[in-house]
């Protein structure tokens, strides 16, 4: 045989070997020693990894590596793994061979063992700062920034002016305890780098958090002078409605416009703006433009249509609405809205036409009911009301709770009230012993005199649903009021301010009670509170006037009082005008003012 023939037999062993034998270091090497046991802190393969002898095949390995990366991008990933694995038993150090492992490990959710491999390229070449960068993302990932910030840090002693290093250490200082050093790096990365548009738009954000406007406007404008872009402009606007610049949101949103008509978000955004600000046809026309790039045109109309009900322009509406129900006749939004404006101008019969259509499973059947109802009731059809309302208490699969409620409060003004009784006790056995129905028992109750009655009703909802605030707050502000049971009042009244606590008037309850417990202060507290939260109920204000009378406050009781009065009007309850009245005399009796 000749010598160029053994040559060529000799390399096609090679690749034989090379392609079936695995490693061609490893299929030539003497027998080994078993493997030694993993680190209980390194993956489960790691053991495997860690070759037997200190030899070196980079073509071995970089075979093994393109077999992976072909596995890879075909979507095989756990062939491509096993690949990689194999490759690093041919060169373990080979660095381009863990970076690759290491991404398809994240993109597996196998964060921790990524990690391993990323450190271990660290490990090999400290300065590597894309591994580093890596590494400190994935402790990101892992919801680990203390340990990610520490990576970042490391980055910057290496590379003093990292840009990606000093922008994610500063938005993960930005988002603890230690917003003034992220304030410090972000001001220092955009003085390094002035074009950097992250650094602008994340010191923007900074600046907004520490409540600092002014600053935080510069940074977002030059966020958005270095890169536009709609959803940018969008936060920005939103930042200058939040301050009450309007006008410069205002000509955000139309710059936006501008350079995209289509731009529905934009053009959505400038007209709720508009309507915000009282500019109603500036409104409208914006969703007139609109009309002609949306794709639910309907969705446009019905929103002008509801402009121009809360307009009292009822005519325009009725066109708008007419239009879309022609298009879609099974929209029962519109239905419902179209029945509005019927009867807001006077045409009863088509409003009841309309309502008459409408079945129950529809869009807005319970407020049909009701509507045709109040159009019976007041048309002085008492008897059609009563049927209405039979006629959708008796469907059992579509009974509502107003339904009852309703007609037992028509019985009142039919001068009966007994019928709205069994109405209720109708409600208890056809809807069952719920929370809601004796709650609205109660205030039935309430409502024609019979106090004794409303309490032990509101005693069953309590007994049924004990965090219900409302039944909660009705009990115990009646005993305080009758200055009863004032401990379990006061309990009653503070687990009811616990689930509603921006709730005046059950803040006025609580200061009520503390009152009739004798704790002027804590009432004082409360009262007061009570009335920033509901500043237009005349009883609050009387019982703040009588905390400050009890304080010796005379000049701020005067004042409470006197707003009561003022509250209460010409039309007021007589009893309570009459009440305050003799208070404010007897203070000028006591004090001389």
């Amino acid at each position: 045989m000749g010598v160029t023939k053994r040559l060529l037999l000799a390399a096609l062993l090679a690749v034989f070997l090379l392609t079936f034998g695995g490693c061609a270091s490893r299929a030539v090497a003497p027998k080994e020693p078993a493997p030694s046991p993993a680190p209980a802190t390194g993956p489960r393969y790691a053991a495997e990894l860690e070759p037997y002898e200190e030899a070196v095949d980079p073509a071995c390995a970089y075979f093994q590596f393109a077999w992976g990366k072909s596995a890879e991008l075909g979507g095989r990933l756990d062939e491509a793994r096993y690949a990689y694995q194999q490759a690093l038993l041919c060169d373990r150090k080979a660095v381009y061979v863990m970076r690759r492992l290491a991404l398809l490990l994240l993109q597996q959710q196998e964060r921790e063992e990524a990690i391993y491999w990323v450190r271990r390229i660290i490990a090999i070449d400290p300065a590597d700062l894309a591994a580093r960068s890596l590494l400190a993302k994935l402790y990101t990932a892992l919801d680990d920034p203390d340990r990610a910030a520490v990576v970042y840090r490391e980055i910057l002693s290496l590379d003093p002016g990292n840009a990606n290093a000093m922008l994610m250490l500063g938005v993960i200082y930005g988002s603890s305890d230690r917003r003034q050093e992220a304030h410090e790096i972000l001001e220092q990365l955009v003085t390094q780098r002035p074009d950097y548009f992250l650094g602008h738009y994340y010191l923007a954000r900074l600046y907004h958090d520490l409540g600092l406007l002014e600053q935080a406007l510069a940074a977002y404008e030059r966020a958005l002078a270095l890169n536009w872009s709609a959803a940018l402009a969008q936060e920005l606007a939103a930042v200058y409605q939040a301050a009450g610049l309007y006008e410069e949101s205002l000509a955000l949103y139309r710059r936006m416009v501008a350079k995209d008509p289509a731009d529905e978000r934009a053009r959505s955004l400038l007209a709720d703006l508009y309507l915000r600000l009282e500019r109603v046809e500036e409104a409208l026309d914006e969703l007139a433009a609109l009309r002609s790039y949306s794709r639910d045109v309907d969705r446009v109309d019905l929103t002008m249509a509801r402009i121009l009900l809360d307009e009292q322009r009822y005519e325009e509406a009725v066109s708008l609405l007419r239009g879309i129900l022609a298009d879609e006749p099974r929209l029962d939004a519109v239905r419902s809205l179209l029945v509005l404006a019927y009867y807001r101008l006077g045409k009863i019969e088509a409003a009841r036409s309309l309502l008459e259509e409408i079945r129950p499973g529809d869009y807005g059947y319970e407020e049909a009911v009701l509507m045709l109802a109040r159009i019976y009731h007041g048309s002085d059809q008492p008897a059609a009301a009563q049927a209405a309302l039979e006629r959708a208490m008796a469907d059992p699969d579509h009974r509502y709770l107003s339904f009852y409620v309703t007609l037992a409060l028509l019985h009142v003004e039919w001068h009966d009230a007994g019928q709205g009784l069994a109405v209720f006790q109708r409600a208890l056995s056809e809807l069952g012993p719920e929370p809601e129905v004796y709650f609205e028992y109660a205030v039935y109750l309430d409502r024609i005199g019979d106090k004794a009655g409303a309490m032990a009703k509101m005693q069953r909802v309590i007994a049924l649903d004990p965090h219900d605030p409302h039944a909660l707050n009705y009990v115990g502000y009646t005993w305080a009021d009758q200055g009863d049971n004032l401990e379990q009042a006061r309990e009653y009244i503070e687990e009811a301010v616990r689930l509603k606590p921006q709730n005046g008037a059950i803040r006025d309850s609580l200061g009520w009670v503390y009152y009739r417990l004798g704790k002027y202060h804590r009432a004082l507290e409360e009262l007061e509170l009570a009335v920033q939260l509901l500043d237009d109920d005349p009883v609050i204000h009387d019982h703040l006037g009588d905390a400050y009378r009890q304080l010796g406050h005379v000049d701020e009781a005067q004042a409470a009082y006197r707003r009561a009065l003022e509250l209460l009007g010409p039309e007021g309850d007589p009893e309570l005008r009459h009440l305050i009245e003799s208070k404010l005399e007897k203070l000028v009796v006591d004090w001389g003012r």
